[in-house]
């Protein structure tokens, strides 16, 4: 299956992928605010990508043909909700990449996949993450105290959601 954006292709998972997102997953700087530790080589990158593949809705993000991130959603047909997982390399933080990105899944979700729920987790200390869901119409519906253990250490986070009806109205004016 294949997505198109606004210079945003968003493409399935592939092994020529690892050396790039090796390059993003290396990255210390971005540890507070994934689930995973910095990647020490290139295999770890590979088998994450190995289980990116195994799974419907999982795209990577790339940018002049060169892997940027990855966004996705974790699929629940029977209840025909998902739940959205991106990440972007530090080079494209504030860069409108990740609003971009969502815009082309969700038309997907809410169109041709016909979900009737997008569900989104963000930690608690992660405000930049927050406003982003808020800035696309989601709306924060509690807090997730020790949701994930991550590092050693649990971590709260607020989850949000976004119904189609609430896209239509708050979708930004991205065309493609």
């Amino acid at each position: 299956m294949a997505l198109r954006g606004p210079h945003i292709p968003p493409r399935p998972p592939r092994p020529e992928h690892t050396e790039a997102l090796f390059a993003l997953m290396s990255d210390p700087e971005m540890a507070p605010f994934v689930y995973w530790n910095p990647h020490q080589n290139h295999h770890e990158t590979y088998q994450y990508l190995e289980k990116l593949q195994a799974k419907e809705g999982f795209f990577v993000i790339e940018v002049e043909g060169q892997p940027a991130g990855v966004i996705g959603l974790h699929l629940d047909w029977d209840n025909k909700l998902g739940e959205t997982e991106t990440w972007l390399g530090r080079a494209y933080w504030g860069s409108g990449l990740n609003t971009k990105s969502k815009v082309v899944l969700f038309d997907f979700a809410f169109g041709p996949w016909d979900l009737r729920r997008i569900q989104a987790i963000a930690h608690v200390h992660n405000p930049r993450s927050q406003r982003a869901l808020e800035k696309l119409g989601f709306k924060r519906e509690g807090l997730l105290r020790r949701w994930r253990w991550i590092r050693g250490e649990p971590w709260d986070f607020y989850m949000y959601s976004l119904l189609p009806e609430e896209w239509m109205s708050s979708r930004p004016p991205i065309y493609y």
